[in-house]
């Protein structure tokens, strides 16, 4: 356990909450955020065959695929990760963090029948032992990298 002394708490809780808000994103964001514009184009175009062209529809379609592949793979990875915690560290995660309507945290330790000081607790070591799982963890004199 010499390993988690050497941890820096501020960046390490910094970088497991840019996970939980790019999971947040990736569950709100729709088909209908990505599909193309469809206006007239009144222009006339010579045809390339180098494979230079593409139409607002096929680009809106490689976005769409190369957003859907990148959600794919982080919701596997989150989810394996998300696993790994107890019952009551995943339901606190999803009522802080992952829930549409937030509450407040002494709310949350009531509906759960716990003292606040074990809420802390529990959301503290589930935030750490996320960051871990997920490899987001940050050690005292790494240089943090900025999303």
């Amino acid at each position: 356990m010499d390993i988690l002394k050497n941890i820096d708490g501020k960046a390490t809780q910094k970088a497991i909450e840019n996970i939980l808000r790019q999971y947040r994103t990736y569950q709100l964001t729709t088909p209908e955020d990505l599909l193309p514009t469809i206006t007239a184009n009144y222009t006339l175009n010579m045809p390339s065959y180098s494979g230079g062209f593409h139409s607002k529809v096929e680009e809106a379609a490689i976005r769409n695929v190369e957003h859907y592949k990148q959600a794919k793979a982080f919701f596997e990875r989150f989810n394996c990760a998300f696993y790994k915690l107890t019952q009551k560290e995943r339901q606190i995660i999803v009522m802080v963090c992952l829930e549409e309507t937030s509450l407040y945290n002494y709310q949350i330790s009531k509906k759960l029948h716990i003292s606040e000081r074990t809420f802390y607790r529990i959301k503290a070591q589930a935030l750490y032992k996320l960051a871990l799982a997920l490899r987001v963890e940050v050690y005292e004199g790494d240089e943090v990298k900025s999303q």
